[in-house]
């Protein structure tokens, strides 16, 4: 039994019996989302040329969406026993779309790849999706528990630079890929990685400001790492998405947290060195700065596609290209997929607005939390005008996206509720419910959820 395997089979255990213990938890169903978007980190690594690499990690990479839809299911296990937690929660309309997003071209699997394949799509789509739609609502019970959703992916981050430094010190090539060396680390697609980097990096960026005085020299370092990763990965695209987000959580303290910067620059220097001059790696920073338009192409070849089947589109199996979310669900699954596309879109963007609108009028603590899931939301969608990512099934920034879109509204419903009475949450419910849902109906970005 290889090393890689014993591990896991350990990791496996412990993280059961902690599983075991939280079924009454509100963290519980955090242990099962630690997986979906750990397994959703990870990809089958595969070179340019299509040829498969025999990294360390190829037995768990090989199996990732058997082991997401394991972890899926976990996760409909607590929420079953859990449902009651769901009393009162609501669930925003961007976040419900996304779901729909995902059953319909489950449907259209029927089409494009037989009954077999749709049913199997089908059930897919239901024990991954419903568990991370809820997943949010269930863990937040007041502003402070953001932070327990986002150690859960802190824990991630952690796993997921491990592994990458294990398979450097084996055999450092099979985490580059291309004549540019650019990074991929556990992924296929140093454009995908440097989106999971961008999201990690402004999770990090955000903890490292507001988490726990103890855990600050841990931020300190995946910040320093994830920054770097994010540079080597050659991605405009995620650098871009970076700054939408690192400008969204230094929006309401830029004061204070200006003086880390130096640290996290001078930790990050040193690192970036220390893999240049020992490790022996050129990290192709330049491609940063090229202005060439690699996207033009890939657009127009989906767009032939979709016009060759606008009603259901090719399928995903008939496109090499992926290099915009809502033209790529055009061409894969047709008309309805891009009008559901848009409608979320949409719909998503009045929830942004409404947050921005009311922001200032929430009390002060809250607005930290405020600014980085708006901020998550809109890098989002910036990522998505150049990568396919919003029809993935198995994809980080779902993971990402459920938990910044039901946390936005979350959070405004708790900041309202404390605002009539912060020392009684039962007595005044009932009414700051009907006060919220009276002044903001009419963006109606609220579906609420039965108590059963």
């Amino acid at each position: 039994m290889s090393i890689p395997i014993l591990g896991a089979i350990i990791i496996g255990l412990i993280a059961g019996v902690i599983y075991a213990s939280g079924f009454t938890k509100k963290w519980g169903i955090l242990v099962p989302f630690t997986g979906l978007f750990f397994f959703s980190s990870i990809a089958l690594p595969v070179s340019w040329n299509g040829r498969l690499n025999p990294t360390v990690w190829l037995p768990v990479q090989s199996i990732r969406s058997k082991l997401f839809l394991g972890a899926g299911v976990a996760a409909m296990l607590v929420l079953l026993i859990q449902v009651q937690r769901l009393k009162g929660k609501s669930i925003p309309i961007s976040a419900i779309l996304l779901v729909c997003i995902g059953f319909y071209a489950s449907l259209l699997r029927f089409v494009h790849g037989g009954v077999t394949d749709g049913f199997s799509s089908i059930a897919f789509s239901f024990f991954t999706l419903i568990p991370l739609v809820v997943t949010t609502a269930l863990v937040l019970d007041e502003y402070r528990d953001l932070r327990l959703i986002f150690r859960s992916i802190m824990l991630v981050n952690i796993a997921w630079i491990g592994m990458v430094f294990v398979q450097i010190a084996i055999n450092s090539r099979y985490i580059t890929q291309g004549n540019e060396h650019r990074f991929v680390g556990l992924l296929s697609n140093p454009q995908h990685t440097g989106v999971l980097m961008a999201f990690l990096v402004v999770i990090t960026l955000w903890m490292l400001l507001n988490d726990v005085g103890k855990y600050k020299i841990i931020y300190i370092g995946l910040l320093s790492i994830n920054g770097i990763f994010l540079l080597w990965t050659g991605s405009r695209t995620g650098l871009g998405m970076g700054v939408i987000g690192i400008s969204a959580v230094f929006y309401s303290r830029a004061g204070r947290a200006i003086l880390i910067l130096p640290v996290v620059g001078l930790l990050g220097y040193i690192s970036l060195k220390l893999m240049v001059d020992v490790v022996g790696i050129d990290l192709g920073f330049e491609r940063m700065t090229s202005t060439k338009n690699t996207r033009s192409d890939a657009w127009r070849e989906l767009l032939i596609s979709a016009q060759q089947n606008p009603m259901v589109g090719v399928g995903m199996d008939e496109l090499e290209r992926s290099e915009n979310s809502w033209i790529y669900g055009f061409a894969s699954y047709g008309i309805g997929m891009l009008i559901l596309l848009l409608l979320m879109t949409f719909v998503a963007t009045i929830e942004i607005l409404k947050s921005i609108k009311v922001r200032f009028s929430l009390p002060q603590e809250y607005r930290p939390s405020l600014d980085v899931l708006v901020g998550l939301m809109l890098m989002y969608f910036a990522g998505a005008v150049l990568e396919g990512y919003m029809v993935s099934r198995v994809s980080a920034t779902i993971c990402i996206f459920m938990v910044a879109a039901v946390g936005n509204v979350c959070i405004r419903k708790l900041a309202l509720r404390e605002e009539y009475d912060p020392d009684s949450y039962e007595e005044h419910a009932e009414f700051a419910h009907e006060q919220y849902e009276h002044e903001y109906s009419e963006y109606g970005d609220e579906t609420e959820l039965p108590a059963d």
